[in-house]
C-alpha cells in the first residue's frame, strides 16, 4: 500500500505507512473523532475542539521520529508507531473527564484499549503487518524496553498533547522545539534521558506545561463543567446505565443520551448548554491542607460534598468538592549530565522553581449553584477542612 500524507496544523505533512492506513480506518480509530481532546474546555477557549484523531495522528508522527533516531529495528518501530496511534483508542467520551468515575470500576483507557485491540478487526490488521497484537498493548501500558517512550515522564504523547493544545487554545505557552527535545533524546536501560543539548528544549517544554496546567486544563469554569458533567453522569449510571456503555460512547451519543434523560441529569446538561454553571464559593490553597485530608479527599470527596450540603440546606447533589489529582512526574525526568544521570528539577533551577510553583497553587474548590451562594455565606472552612497551618483563607 502506498504512503499517504496528511497535512496537521503542528507538525506539517504526517507521512502514513500501509498499516497507519489500515488502523486509522478502523471503526474504533474514527470514533476518536468524535471525541475532544479537552473535554469541556472549548467552554472557556471556544477553539479547543481537536479531537483525540488529530492528537493520536501526532503522537505517531512524534514516535516515528524518536523511532528514526534511536535507530530501532524496523520490527522495534512498527510496533511502537502502531501503538501511538492506537493508545487513545480506549478513551471514553470528553477524554480524560470521566477517568475519576471510571476508576471506580476499576476501568482505565489503557485497559479499553488493550480490550479493544485484543477483541477487533486491529488485531489482524497488526498481524498482518507482521506486527504482534501483545507487544502494542505492553507498549500502550509503558511496558517493555520501548515502553518509556510512549508513556512516561516527558514522552511523545506529552510532547505532542501540549503543544498542539497550546495551539488550539490561542495561547502563547507552546513555543517548544520539539524536534530539537527528540534529537537529544536517548533510551537507557528502557528510560528516556535527556542529553545535555536538550536541556534548554525540555525546560521550554516544562514552561509549557506549567502553563497550560495553571490557565487553561485547570481553569476554574473548565472544571465546574467537568464537576457537573461527572455528577450527572454518575446518577445516569445509578439510574442504570452501565460503566461499560457509557465509556464505549463518544461525545455525541453521551450528550445525546443526557438530553434525552430527565430529573437531575436533564439539568446539568441543559445548563451545560447554556453555559448556566455553578460558582465557586470557596477556594483553598491544598498545600495549606493535612496530608491525611488530601488523601481523604483523593478517595472519598463525594463525603465531604454531603455533609456540606446537608448543613447549609442545599439539595443533595448541589454542592461540588473540586479537587484536583496533581500528577508532576515530568518534573523528575533524567537528563545527563557530567556528575551522571540526575532529575532535572536537581540541574535545572527553572524546572524546580515551576514545579513549586505549580504545586503551590494547586487549590481545592467548593461550587454550586448561583441560587445557593447565599446558603453558604456563612461557611466555616475549619469544620471541614484539617489545616497544616492556623491560618485559614476567607469566605470567597
Amino acid at each position: 500500500m502506498a504512503q499517504k500524507v496528511v497535512r496537521d496544523p503542528i507538525h506539517g505533512n504526517i507521512r502514513l505507512n500501509g498499516l497507519a492506513q489500515s488502523l486509522l480506518d478502523s471503526p474504533q480509530m474514527q470514533r476518536l473523532r468524535n471525541i475532544k481532546q479537552n473535554g469541556l474546555c472549548y467552554l472557556v477557549y471556544p477553539a479547543m475542539n481537536s479531537t483525540r484523531f488529530e492528537h493520536s495522528l501526532g503522537v505517531y508522527h512524534l514516535g516515528g521520529l524518536l523511532c528514526e533516531h534511536l535507530g530501532l529495528s524496523d520490527s522495534d518501530s512498527s510496533a511502537l508507531k502502531a501503538a501511538c496511534l492506537l493508545h487513545d483508542v480506549g478513551h471514553g467520551p470528553f477524554s480524560h473527564t470521566f477517568d475519576t468515575v471510571m476508576a471506580k470500576w476499576g476501568i482505565d483507557h489503557e485497559m479499553r484499549a488493550e480490550k479493544i485491540i485484543v477483541g477487533s478487526a486491529i488485531a489482524d490488521a497488526l498481524r498482518s503487518h507482521g506486527v504482534k497484537p501483545g507487544n502494542v498493548v505492553k507498549l500502550i501500558h509503558g511496558d517493555g524496553k520501548l515502553g518509556k517512550i510512549l508513556s512516561s515522564e516527558i514522552d511523545v504523547d506529552k510532547m505532542d498533547y501540549l503543544v498542539r493544545d497550546a495551539y488550539y487554545a490561542g495561547v502563547a505557552y507552546g513555543v517548544t522545539d520539539v524536534e530539537r527535545l527528540i534529537a537529544n533524546i536517548s533510551l537507557e536501560r528502557g528510560d528516556l534521558v535527556i542529553d545535555s543539548g536538550g536541556l534548554e528544549a525540555a525546560e521550554s517544554l516544562l514552561i509549557n506545561r506549567n502553563m497550560m496546567y495553571q490557565t487553561v486544563y485547570r481553569h476554574h469554569a473548565k472544571r465546574i463543567a467537568e464537576s457537573m458533567m461527572v455528577h450527572a453522569v454518575m446518577k445516569l449510571m445509578v439510574d442504570g446505565v452501565s460503566a461499560d456503555d457509557v465509556a464505549g460512547m463518544d461525545d455525541i451519543s453521551l450528550i445525546s443520551r443526557m438530553r434525552a434523560s430527565d430529573g437531575y441529569v436533564k439539568e446539568m446538561i441543559t445548563r451545560i448548554d447554556e453555559r448556566r454553571l455553578f460558582k465557586s464559593v470557596f477556594s483553598e490553597r491544598i498545600a495549606l491542607l493535612s496530608e491525611d485530608f488530601q488523601r481523604e479527599m483523593s478517595g472519598n470527596g463525594s463525603r465531604v460534598e454531603a455533609k456540606i450540603a446537608s448543613d447549609a440546606g442545599v439539595k443533595p447533589g448541589y454542592v461540588f468538592v473540586d479537587y484536583p489529582q496533581a500528577s508532576m512526574s515530568e518534573y523528575r525526568v533524567k537528563v545527563r549530565t557530567t556528575d551522571g544521570l540526575k532529575s532535572i528539577n536537581e540541574v535545572s533551577h527553572l524546572a524546580k522553581s515551576l514545579e513549586d510553583s505549580e504545586a503551590d497553587k494547586l487549590t481545592v474548590n467548593i461550587c454550586v449553584r448561583p441560587e445557593d451562594r447565599r446558603k453558604l455565606s456563612s461557611f466555616n472552612p475549619q469544620k471541614y477542612f484539617r489545616y497544616r497551618q492556623t491560618k485559614i483563607s476567607g469566605y470567597m
